[in-house]
């Protein structure tokens, strides 16, 4: 099994977080070839040097579709890989071993896959059901690589006005065109196959302490399509996914408790919390 990953960096501040770094560190252990494209930091920190096969600065344009796409035209011919994974450092993690997800038997028959299987769309699709693998982190396998349906995407991907274009045209739209060249979906946590938030999943988010972020998360947690990734952090961790996103603690838009998602991350006992409170306190954000 030969496999690539494409990371795609960006910082506000022009560094790479410690956070990263490790995140990093990690992907090197399960990828044959790791290149990271950064469209904010000018060099790689000492850490990670040794670690990384090739580095690209770029300008901060086109959002990470667009330093993905840069990243695979650095990989030559990708036919010579079984996998190329594509990621970005919207998330922490990994927070427990990855290897595992690659042989999990619910993906393996999928020509593209990833951490999480959202029906959520955009702005302009309404509530419509919009099945897409989330781009944070997919996968694609030999058989897509070697079409000319991959060719064809990544061919198309260019600058966006905006982040919903971007959705829209590349991270919905990349699904679509694969579905519609006749490969195979896949994903640890599919949101189809399960059911809004329960009473159960709900009443440890609620607090009569902070009655306006709990009334937030019960009027906004049983509703569909909606973000999985940020609604149902538990979940995903129970599913093997070994992410929690940073949208979930800089926004919180679906008003969890997030003491009660620290709990829960600390209670995994494989990952530095201190990595994500000291994140959280550079950017000055919390989604409390």
């Amino acid at each position: 099994m030969t496999r690539a990953l494409v990371f795609a960096h960006y910082d506000r501040d022009g560094i790479f977080d410690p956070h990263v770094v490790r995140a990093i560190l990690a992907y090197r252990s399960i990828v044959d070839r790791l290149v990271v494209v950064s469209s904010a930091a000018p060099r790689l920190p000492d850490a990670l040097r040794s670690s990384v096969d090739e580095f690209v600065v770029r300008d901060n344009v086109g959002y990470d579709f667009c330093s993905w796409r840069d990243g695979i035209q650095r990989l030559g011919d990708v036919g010579g890989y079984d996998e190329i994974v594509c990621v970005n450092d919207s998330v922490y993690g990994p927070l427990f071993d990855l290897a595992p997800a690659f042989r999990d038997p619910r993906i393996a028959a999928a020509d593209f896959w990833g951490m999480c299987l959202s029906e959520q769309g955009t702005k302009r699709r309404g509530r419509t059901s919009c099945p897409h693998v989330q781009s944070w982190f997919f996968v694609m396998r030999r058989p897509l690589l070697e079409s000319a349906a991959f060719a064809d995407f990544w061919r198309t991907v260019e600058p966006q006005a905006c982040k919903d274009d971007v959705i829209d045209r590349y991270e919905l739209g990349m699904t679509e065109h694969f579905l519609r060249a006749g490969f195979r979906m896949a994903a640890l946590y599919d949101a189809r196959t399960r059911g809004i938030a329960t009473w159960a999943e709900i009443r440890p988010h609620v607090a009569l302490t902070e009655p306006r972020r709990s009334w937030r998360h019960i009027k906004k947690a049983r509703r569909r399509p909606h973000n999985p990734s940020e609604l149902f952090p538990l979940r995903l961790l129970a599913a093997g996914v070994p992410f929690l996103k940073v949208g979930l603690f800089r926004v919180n838009h679906y008003g969890l408790s997030l003491a009660a998602v620290r709990t829960a991350l600390a209670g995994l006992g494989t990952y530095d919390v201190g990595l994500v409170d000291r994140h959280l306190a550079r950017l000055g954000r919390s989604g409390e």
